[in-house]
């Protein structure tokens, strides 16, 4: 069994996390934590989400000092923000563990990327380099061998799925860019409570237009440049893309 420690476990991604190493057959869950000065340290993960009542009823411990739950960890989830994992992850890895990161600090090797897009100096180009992309489906060898694993973004992934096997497949004429509009559920902004998040407030609407840090994550991935509008639904969770593209001549 590998040893699991999940980080950042009182968010939805947290709890989604939780609910699959809970099923996974090779994984324990050694504990979960959220930052010390989080209002949710002490509380059962199940009173916070409460589907979990009476299948993962542990404690949210609160952690200042990886070494307090590092010893014998195999594998970390990382579902803090950006400049958090930035942090944590070279210090789980020094401690010999497996690092999966669901923020998107080490998914694009480009350590001016991370300024432009996410507003932080990065610190560590040498994991940048190290890094595997999560992207299962096209990164499957790379994944086998890793120890920093980036996990792809939300919209990224869908994107990708989508455009990967036509790009890869010589498909597409990519001088016309492929043009993604894409809308997200509310709970990817995440479990804080918000005005702009209330149900109230949410209507169909674009966000982040030319700016939005997926769009360049998209494009470095697949290695082809697009046009890229996100919308925010008023619906809890879930994506829906709909990418238009050109093929290329002759091909039906």
């Amino acid at each position: 069994m590998l040893n699991t420690l999940i980080v950042g476990a009182s968010g939805y991604a947290g709890a989604e996390l939780v609910t699959y190493v809970n099923r996974h057959p090779h994984m324990n869950i050694t504990a979960l934590t959220v930052s010390a000065q989080s209002n949710d340290a002490g509380k059962l993960i199940s009173d916070l989400h409460p589907q979990l009542k009476g299948i993962v009823d542990l404690p949210l411990q609160p952690m200042s000092d990886i070494s307090e739950f590092s010893p014998g960890v195999d594998v970390v989830f990382l579902a803090t923000a950006h400049e958090v994992s930035h942090d944590l992850a070279p210090q789980f890895l020094e401690a010999g563990c497996v690092v999966f990161d669901l923020s998107g600090a080490f998914r694009v090797n480009d350590a001016t990327f991370y300024e432009k897009y996410y507003g932080f100096t990065h610190q560590y180009p040498e994991l940048l380099e190290q890094a595997a992309y999560g992207l299962a489906e096209w990164c499957g060898n790379k994944l086998k061998e890793a120890n920093l694993i980036a996990v792809p973004g939300c919209y990224p992934t869908a994107a990708q799925l989508a455009l990967k096997p036509l790009i890869d497949a010589d498909l597409l004429d990519l001088n016309q860019w492929p043009v993604i509009n894409a809308t997200s559920g509310v709970s990817g902004a995440g479990r804080k409570a918000a005005i702009s998040n209330s149900f109230c407030e949410v209507s169909l609407q674009p966000y982040g237009v030319f700016t939005h840090r997926h769009q360049p994550e998209i494009a470095t991935h697949l290695g082809a440049d697009v046009i890229f509008t996100p919308h925010l639904g008023n619906f809890p969770r879930g994506i829906l893309e709909t990418i238009t593209c050109r093929l290329k001549s002759g091909v039906t």
